[in-house]
C-alpha cells in the first residue's frame, strides 16, 4: 500500500504538466453533475413537500371526516366522535380556500381554523402553539408572510399589521397575530396556509357552528373498528378516509409532474453521464502512457492501480463537489412553482429541501463516470499487453472500428423499433419508451455520424477546402471522443425538444379547454384568484342587483368544487342550462357534444374524464357512483372526456342535478351574458358600480380578460418544464465545449507540427471550426429527429394515459430554430478555445511532452 504522501507526489506532478487538461475535465464532470442535481432538487420536492406538510397538519391523526360540501357539517359532532369505540381523541376543523392582501401583495391559501382539541393530536402545527387558546387573529406561516412583505428580514417586526382577507367572498381586515418559522411549524413553514382559532374562522368565514372537517386518533390495533364507527356516524353524507387514502390521492394528482420529472431526470442522467465520461476521453491516452512508463519503470501492478484510482478519485471528487454546489445554486435560484391549480386540493409547500440522498448519489455518479473512465488505461496491466505499444500509441482518443459502428447502429435501431412497437400495443409504457429512445440515439449515433463524415468529404475535395479536409482526418483519428461528443449532443437536444415539444401542445390544448369552458359568457364575477370557480360565496342579492344592469341580458350560477371519488380529488363542475356547449368539443374523448348537450338536459347524466370513468369500469352510456351531502348518487355517463387540466379527473353535471344532490348552495361564480353590441369591459365596469362596497371581496372581469389570466397561470405551473429543457441543452453545451477544449489542448503538439508546416493560425482555427460543426451537426440532426418522435410519443402519453388536454400540431418551426440555437451556442463557445488553441507556438511541435 503506497502512502499518502507518494499518492499526492504524482497527483501534484501530474497536474503540474496537464493542469489545462484536468480543469477542463474536471468542469465538464460538474456541469454534468449539476444537471442531474438540479433536475432532482426542482422536480421532486412536490409530492414530498406535500406529504409532509399532510402528516404535519394530521399529527397522531389517522382517519378523517370530510364534508362533501363546502359548507360543512354542524361542529358539534365533533364531541361525538371521542366516544365511538375504537376511537382516542379527535379534533374538528374549518377549512376555506382564501386571498390575503397586504401592501399590494396578493397570496393564496387555505385558511385553516382549529379547536382547542387539535392541540391533543400532537400536530407540528400546534407543537410550539395552542390555536385554541389564541386571541382572534391570524399565525401566518413564514413563506406567506415574506411574500405579503411583511418581513423584511430574518424576524418578523415588532407590531404585526393587519392584512385584508377574502373567504366565501367577504373582504374582511383580519390581524396577524404571530409568524411562525421552520423551527417553530416544520415544513408547515412553506406551506401556503393561515392558521386560526375555530371560533374566529367561523366569524370570517360567515359560517358560524360549522366544521368540514373531523381528525381522529384510533387506538392502537383498533383503527378497522373506529373507521367502521366512522362510517355509521356519517350516514353515508360524509367521507372517512384515512390518512394513506390522502397520501395516495396527493400521489395520484401529483403523478404528471413526478413521471415528467422522472423522464427529465432519467434524460438528465444519462446525458451527464455521456459528457463525464466523454471528458475524460482527452487524458485517456495520456494516462496510458503514463501507466506504460511506470511498468517499464518495474512499478507493481498493485501500485499503479492505487495512483490511478487516487487521481480518478481527486478529479471526481473535486469536480462533483463543485458540481453539487452549482446544483444546487440553479435549483433555488427562480421560484420553481410546479403545484400549478393543486395548491387549491392539498397543501404544497414551496421550499425545495434537497434530499441528502439525492445529493449523495449524484455526488457519487459523478465520482463513479469519472473512475470508470480513468479505469481505461490500466488495460495496459493487462498479461499479454506491451509497453512500448501504449507509448507508440497516438495522444488521441483511438477511432471507431467499421464494425462497431454498424452493430452500434443496428442496436438502436432495434431499440427504436421495440419502443415504439410497445407504444402501439400499451400507452402506459411511453416513459419507458422515451428513456429507451434516448438510449437508442447513443447507440445510432456512430452510423449518423459515418454518414455525415462521409458526405463532408465530396465538399472538401471539389472545392479544396483544405481546413475540412484536415479536419475530417482529425475526426476520423478522434472518433471515440467525437462520437461521445455527438451522443451526449444528440440525447440533449432530444429531451429539450421532446420536453419544448409537448409543453407547447399540452400548452395549446389547455388554450383551447379555457377558450371553450370560460367563453360560454361574456362576464364572470367570482373571487380574486380563484381561477378554477372553486370557492362559493353568499350570491341572494347579487344575482338581482347584476340583472338590473344595462345591457345585462342573463345571469347565471356556476357550481364548481372539489370531490373525493375513492382516492381522486376531482373537479366537480355544475353547469347552468344557459351553457353552451357545457364541455368544449375539443376536450370530448368519447361521444359528441350535441348528444352530451341533450343528454346533460335531463336528468341524471354526467360526463366524466376517462380515467375516472375506467376507475369504476364505466363506459358511456353505463352507470357511475358519485359521493354526494345527501348519499352516494348514481348517474349515467353522457360522455368521456380529458381531465380538463385537473390531474386527478373532472365531473361535468347539471345545475338541476347538482341542486337535487346537493341541496342548492351557493355559487362559486357568476355568468353574465349581454345583449348584442355591448361592450364588455364597459359592462363589467358598471357591475362592479352596481354591486358596490358589499362584494369588495369579489372580482367582475370580462371572459377574454379570465381566459388569458387562465391561460397565464397554465403558463407559469408549466414554465418549470421550459426551464428544465433549456437548462439541460445549456448544460451540454458547457460542457461539450470544455471536452473539446480539452481535446484541442491534448493535440497542440500536432497543431505545432502543423504550424511548422506553414499552417496559418486562421485555417487552424477554421479547421477547429469544422470539426465542432461537424460534431455539433450530427448531434442537433439526430436530436432534433428523435425529438419529434418523443413528441409523439409524449402526446400519445397525455392524451391516452394521464387524460391531459393536449393538441398534436408537430410544429417544424420551433424545432428547427432550437437546434440552429443550440447549434450557433454550441459553436460559438467552441471558437473561444479553438482560436487559443490555433494559436500554438511552432516549437511545441517538436517537445512530446507539450
Amino acid at each position: 500500500m503506497l502512502p499518502p504522501a507518494t499518492l499526492l507526489h504524482f497527483h501534484r506532478k501530474r497536474l503540474r504538466v496537464h493542469a489545462v487538461q484536468e480543469l477542463l475535465a474536471g468542469a465538464a464532470i460538474a456541469v454534468a453533475v449539476a444537471l442531474v442535481l438540479a433536475f432532482q432538487v426542482v422536480n421532486s420536492g412536490v409530492r414530498a413537500t406535500g406529504q409532509q406538510n399532510l402528516r404535519a397538519l394530521s399529527g397522531d391523526a389517522t382517519l378523517t371526516l370530510v364534508a362533501r360540501d363546502p359548507r360543512g357539517f354542524d361542529a358539534r359532532l365533533a364531541a361525538r366522535v371521542p366516544r365511538l369505540p375504537g376511537v382516542v381523541r379527535a379534533a374538528a376543523t374549518l377549512e376555506q380556500g382564501a386571498s390575503a392582501t397586504y401592501g399590494g401583495r396578493r397570496v393564496q391559501l387555505q385558511l385553516v381554523g382549529a379547536d382547542g382539541a387539535f392541540s391533543a393530536l400532537h400536530a407540528t402545527a400546534t407543537r410550539r402553539i395552542d390555536l385554541g387558546r389564541l386571541r382572534p387573529g391570524l399565525v401566518l406561516p413564514q413563506t406567506v408572510a415574506r411574500r405579503l412583505g411583511i418581513l423584511d428580514g430574518a424576524r418578523p417586526p415588532e407590531r404585526l399589521p393587519r392584512v385584508a382577507l377574502v373567504v366565501r367572498g367577504r373582504a374582511v381586515s383580519a390581524p396577524v397575530t404571530a409568524v411562525l418559522d421552520r423551527e417553530m411549524i416544520g415544513p408547515l413553514a412553506g406551506a401556503p396556509l393561515a392558521f386560526a382559532s375555530l371560533s374566529f374562522a367561523q366569524r370570517l368565514t360567515g359560517l358560524p357552528g360549522r366544521a368540514t372537517r373531523i381528525l381522529a386518533v384510533p387506538q392502537a390495533g383498533r383503527e378497522p373498528l373506529a373507521r367502521a364507527e366512522l362510517e355509521r356516524l356519517a350516514g353515508g353524507r360524509l367521507t372517512v378516509t384515512s390518512r394513506d387514502e390522502e397520501l395516495r390521492a396527493l400521489a395520484l394528482a401529483t403523478a404528471p409532474i413526478d413521471d415528467a420529472a422522472t423522464l427529465l431526470t432519467a434524460v438528465g442522467a444519462l446525458v451527464g453521464l455521456l459528457l463525464a465520461f466523454t471528458a475524460t476521453l482527452p487524458t485517456l491516452a495520456e494516462r496510458r502512457r503514463f501507466v506504460a512508463v511506470l511498468r517499464m519503470l518495474g512499478c507493481p501492478p498493485g501500485h499503479v492501480v492505487q495512483i490511478v484510482a487516487f487521481q480518478a478519485l481527486a478529479l471526481g471528487e473535486c469536480a462533483s463537489a463543485a458540481g453539487v454546489l452549482l446544483g444546487l445554486l440553479v435549483a433555488h435560484g427562480p421560484d420553481h412553482d410546479l403545484t400549478g391549480y393543486l395548491g387549491s386540493a392539498f397543501p404544497l409547500g414551496s421550499e425545495r429541501t434537497p434530499q441528502w440522498q439525492a445529493i449523495a448519489a449524484t455526488f457519487a455518479g459523478g465520482v463513479l463516470a469519472s473512475c470508470l473512465a480513468a479505469a481505461l488505461p490500466l488495460l495496459e496491466l493487462r498479461a499479454n499487453s506491451t509497453p512500448g505499444v501504449a507509448l507508440a500509441r497516438p495522444r488521441t482518443p483511438g477511432r471507431a472500428r467499421g464494425s462497431s459502428v454498424r452493430l452500434l447502429a443496428a442496436c438502436g435501431l432495434a431499440l427504436l423499433v421495440a419502443a415504439g412497437s410497445a407504444l402501439l400495443l400499451e400507452p402506459a409504457t411511453t416513459l419507458v419508451g422515451v428513456i429507451a429512445t434516448a438510449v437508442a440515439i447513443a447507440l445510432a449515433v456512430p452510423a449518423a455520424f459515418a454518414v455525415l463524415l462521409r458526405m463532408s468529404q465530396e465538399p472538401a475535395r471539389r472545392w479544396r477546402l483544405s481546413s475540412l479536409a484536415l479536419a475530417l482526418r482529425a475526426l476520423r483519428a478522434t472518433s471515440l471522443l467525437a462520437l461521445g461528443l455527438a451522443a451526449a449532443g444528440a440525447v440533449a437536444v432530444f429531451g429539450a425538444i421532446g420536453e419544448l415539444g409537448g409543453h407547447a401542445n399540452i400548452l395549446h390544448g389547455m388554450y383551447a379547454s379555457f377558450r371553450g369552458s370560460i367563453g360560454t359568457a361574456d362576464v364572470w364575477i367570482a373571487q380574486p384568484g380563484d381561477d378554477l370557480a372553486l370557492r362559493p360565496f353568499d350570491a341572494r342579492d347579487l344575482v338581482r342587483r347584476v340583472a338590473a344592469v344595462d345591457g345585462v341580458r342573463d345571469v347565471r350560477s356556476f357550481h364548481g368544487g372539489l370531490l373525493d371519488v375513492g382516492v381522486r380529488r376531482v373537479w366537480l363542475v355544475a353547469r347552468p342550462p344557459g351553457d353552451r356547449p357545457p364541455v368544449p368539443p375539443s376536450q370530448i374523448v368519447d361521444g359528441d357534444a350535441q348528444t352530451l348537450e341533450r343528454r346533460l338536459r335531463a336528468t341524471g347524466w354526467v360526463a366524466v374524464s376517462q380515467q375516472l370513468a375506467a376507475a369504476q369500469g364505466a363506459g358511456v352510456g353505463q352507470r357511475i357512483l358519485l359521493p354526494t351531502p345527501r348519499g352516494p348518487a348514481t348517474f349515467r355517463v353522457a360522455a368521456l372526456t380529458t381531465n380538463l387540466g385537473w390531474g386527478p379527473g373532472a365531473v361535468v353535471m347539471s345545475a338541476r342535478d347538482h341542486r337535487r344532490a346537493w341541496g342548492g348552495g351557493d355559487p362559486s361564480a357568476l355568468e353574465v351574458d349581454l345583449d348584442r353590441g355591448v361592450d364588455a369591459a364597459v359592462a363589467a365596469r358598471a357591475i362592479r358600480r352596481a354591486l358596490g362596497p358589499d362584494a369588495a371581496g369579489l372580482q367582475v372581469e370580462t371572459a377574454r380578460a379570465r381566459i388569458a389570466r387562465a391561460c397565464a397561470v397554465a403558463r407559469d405551473g408549466l414554465a418549470w418544464g421550459v426551464r428544465a429543457a433549456w437548462l439541460l441543452l445549456v448544460a451540454a453545451v458547457l460542457a461539450m465545449t470544455a471536452a473539446i477544449g480539452a481535446g484541442a489542448w491534448q493535440r497542440r503538439a500536432a497543431f505545432g507540427q502543423l504550424r511548422l508546416m506553414g499552417w496559418r493560425s486562421l485555417r487552424l482555427w477554421c479547421a477547429l471550426l469544422w470539426e465542432a460543426a461537424l460534431v455539433l451537426g450530427t448531434g442537433c440532426l439526430v436530436g432534433a429527429a428523435a425529438g419529434v418522435y418523443a413528441q409523439l410519443l409524449g402526446d400519445r402519453w397525455l392524451r391516452r394515459v394521464i387524460d391531459y388536454p393536449t393538441s398534436h400540431a408537430i410544429a417544424p418551426g420551433p424545432t428547427a430554430i432550437t437546434c440552429l440555437l443550440v447549434f450557433a451556442l454550441a459553436l460559438v463557445a467552441t471558437a473561444v478555445p479553438g482560436a487559443l488553441m490555433s494559436r500554438t507556438p511552432p516549437h511545441a511541435g517538436g517537445d512530446p511532452s507539450a
